[in-house]
């Protein structure tokens, strides 16, 4: 149990670190993200650069002129993986994020207990984080939260 001058402290070091690992969080989430678009930024660079490829070897008008068919229909082709990619990256970062968020909310909660000297009330806040958090498992998991 803390004394009546360390609460302030100890209060205001569990805010702190909880304001740390949420923006930690937060970085690791745009990290993901980031990643993700420098794949397609490459992957976009290689196919640019094959599309020059071509051009250069291109011996008949032809070929030449079979180009930009067979650009649109590998870019629309590409589309659809990116979308998906895109998606799954979307569902990733967000159940990452939401397990921490609640990791660093139930650390934020024992530390903030136990700088107060207790824990009378945190069985009814981690009941009350948990029914929260399962909303959006659900959600990322495919369930609607509702039993339906």
């Amino acid at each position: 149990m803390s004394t009546p001058n360390q609460i302030p402290f100890e209060l205001y070091k569990a805010n702190v670190q909880f304001a740390l690992r949420t923006n930690k969080l937060l970085k690791e989430c745009g990290r993901r993200w980031l990643d993700t678009l420098d794949q397609e930024v490459d992957e976009s660079i290689s196919e640019s650069q094959q599309e020059i490829d071509k051009l250069s070897v291109g011996e008949d008008w032809q070929s030449l002129a079979s180009i930009p068919g067979e650009t649109l229909l590998r870019r629309m082709q590409q589309e659809v993986g990116d979308t998906q990619e895109i998606a799954q990256t979307a569902v990733t970062n967000q159940a990452k994020f939401l397990t921490g968020l609640q990791d660093a909310l139930l650390i934020w909660q024992h530390e903030t207990s136990k700088a107060l000297g207790g824990t009378e009330g945190a069985t009814s806040f981690n009941t009350s984080l948990n029914d929260f958090f399962k909303i959006f498992n659900n959600a990322a998991t495919g369930g609607t939260g509702h039993g339906h």
